[in-house]
């Protein structure tokens, strides 16, 4: 999955780091199945497009306050989803080693 929004130090937030270390991407394999659904999972065509725009007005620094919340929370899951295809990714590695 790829935006044009970056996690910043800023957005980091007190429930991203948790859930990070709750799912550590080198605790307990997921089974393959579901390790193969959760590489599947994106954006709708509407949240990218919406991110593109919010993307624009943040570089010409028009945000209103609402946005920024909005983008923010676009920022935070896709850390939380860039998180699970991490643990994914692995899940799949590990098992094609077995």
């Amino acid at each position: 999955m790829t935006t044009n929004l970056m996690p910043s130090p800023a957005v980091e937030t007190f429930d991203t780091a948790i859930l990070a270390r709750t799912i550590y991407p080198t605790r307990k394999s997921l089974p393959p199945g579901i390790a193969e659904e959760i590489l599947q999972w994106d954006f709708s065509p509407e949240d990218k497009r919406r991110m593109g725009e919010l993307s624009v007005k943040a570089n010409e620094g028009e945000l209103s306050a609402q946005e920024e919340e909005e983008i923010d929370s676009y920022i935070r899951v896709g850390h939380i989803v860039n998180l699970m295809q991490a643990k994914a990714r692995l899940a799949i590695k590990q098992g094609a080693r077995d």
